[in-house]
């Protein structure tokens, strides 16, 4: 293989730099594993792969967790009730982990005066795949992220260099124009949920020691659910070359070769951006989460800080959404259930994800009563638990709970009555029942969901009294 030097590096070209510091052409480079040669054949070959309609989509439709919406726009989606509790929960992680390092959650419209030049000149620069609202003369778009919001807020406010780095955070609601032949259920929608975070900075030194810390949050994030992250940099020529070390130690962390693409100066506002690619269940990268430096921004917008001299100087910004968009979050983890498929396992969500955490089944209505008091004792642990009370047969509830992935399902009959114990089917270990206290089932749950949000039922406890959209 060529190795090509840093001074060689051109614009509008990939190259691949490996941990020890070499660069390489992509069409030379022979290493790295799968995941790291699909994200090489998508991005740098431009080699096309045929796939498959995507696992996710018909999980998504299974499980009654959303619909595409007829009445409105293509990639537009109606969430039903146990996709908009896992959407929910997703949100709350999102924001706990922002606030977990300081993070100030805000909220801003949705709809920005397009004759704006900071809004026009932003707007240019990302692209055309808007939406535009023309009521009477103005014309107005609809924010693809939350930078138009939280950067007229910040111009509005006075601040100063003990405040940075500052870090604003929102949940936006968003919407871009992707082409029809692009839209694909949760992994490519014209309507999300973007959790965008802003880190106001002191100057470009500053920004890259945040980049740093966001950087390997965001590894961290992705090791913490089981995933790994194959990179695309995104680097601005002059900017590349003046901090190799500083990309270079980003690879190093990751201890596995990343793609560069080196970008023209001038052509964005930012100077790095890293695309982080999760691989699906097919081996189709997606890009999900991201981090760029932003030094146009505050300018074109005019956010400014006071410097402890009294200066007034214009800060540099990182934007990031340390888990992409959340409806790839979700997309991500209905990938990995399609991936348990595959090696044979059953694919379920983990349990502080799954809507129903506990379902109760009770072999006849002799014991319901009894059935209902295990769930009043669960429910009080703070266990999102029903009870299957229909009149149908012990099979076909059982059936059920395993057709909505059900990670724990009691059965109750008179054995268990007598002996104060339950039978436990767990769904995450290949369906096998276990005998348990009521202490043990609380406990195990509980250490499952143990450090991430919990909201309860969002339908009613008791199948019988549930409409047919749940």
């Amino acid at each position: 293989m060529s190795e090509v030097s840093v001074d060689e590096l051109l614009p509008g070209e990939y190259y691949v730099l490996t941990p020890d510091g070499k660069l390489y052409y992509p069409e030379e480079f022979a290493g790295g594993d799968e995941g790291f040669r699909a994200l090489l054949e998508k991005e740098a070959l431009g080699e096309k792969r045929e796939f498959k309609r995507s696992p996710h989509i018909d999980y998504m439709k299974r499980l009654k967790l959303a619909e595409v919406e007829p009445l409105s726009d293509a990639g537009h989606l109606t969430y039903l009730p146990k996709g908009t509790l896992i959407m929910d929960l997703l949100m709350d992680y999102s924001l706990s982990v922002v606030r977990r390092i300081g993070g100030l959650p805000v909220r801003t419209s949705i709809m920005y005066d397009l004759n704006t030049p900071a809004i026009k000149e932003h707007a240019s620069l990302f692209g055309q795949r808007m939406y535009k609202v023309k009521p009477f003369k103005r014309e107005f778009v609809l924010r693809y992220a939350a930078c138009f919001g939280q950067f007229a807020l910040l111009r509005r406010h006075y601040l100063s260099y003990r405040d940075l780095p500052l870090y604003i955070f929102e949940l936006a609601d968003s919407y871009r124009y992707e082409q029809r032949g692009e839209v694909s259920g949760l992994a490519r929608p014209r309507r999300f949920y973007m959790p965008d975070l802003h880190i106001l900075t002191a100057d470009l030194d500053a920004a890259m020691d945040e980049f740093k810390k966001i950087f390997k949050l965001i590894m961290s994030e992705g090791s913490k659910f089981g995933w790994t992250y194959y990179n695309l940099y995104n680097v601005v020529d002059g900017f590349v070359q003046d901090n190799f070390d500083f990309i270079l130690d980003l690879v190093r962390s990751e201890g596995k070769p990343i793609l560069i693409y080196v970008v023209e100066s001038g052509k964005y506002y930012w100077v790095i951006n890293i695309e982080f690619h999760y691989i699906d269940s097919q081996g189709r990268p997606l890009e999900t989460a991201t981090v760029q430096i932003d030094v146009g921004n505050s300018k074109r917008f005019n956010i400014r800080y006071h410097d402890v001299d009294g200066s007034i100087k214009y800060p540099v910004i990182l934007h990031t959404a340390i888990h992409g968009s959340v409806e790839r979050f979700l997309y991500e983890f209905l990938e990995e259930a399609a991936k348990m498929a595959k090696r044979g396992e059953k694919p379920m969500l983990p349990t502080w994800l799954s809507p129903t955490q506990v379902r109760i089944i009770p072999v006849s209505k002799a014991y319901l009563d009894y059935s209902y008091n295990l769930l009043l004792m669960i429910r009080d642990a703070g266990i999102r638990v029903d009870i299957d009370d229909r009149d149908v047969s012990l099979s076909k509830k059982i059936m059920y709970a395993e057709r909505e992935w059900v990670p724990y399902i009691v059965v109750v009959g008179e054995k268990e009555v007598k002996s104060n114990k339950l039978n436990v089917r767990i769904r995450g270990s290949r369906g096998e029942s276990l005998e348990m206290t009521l202490d043990d089932l609380i406990m195990r749950v509980k250490s499952d969901i143990n450090g991430f949000p919990f909201r309860p039922l969002y339908f009613h406890e008791r199948l019988s009294k549930r409409p047919e959209i749940v």
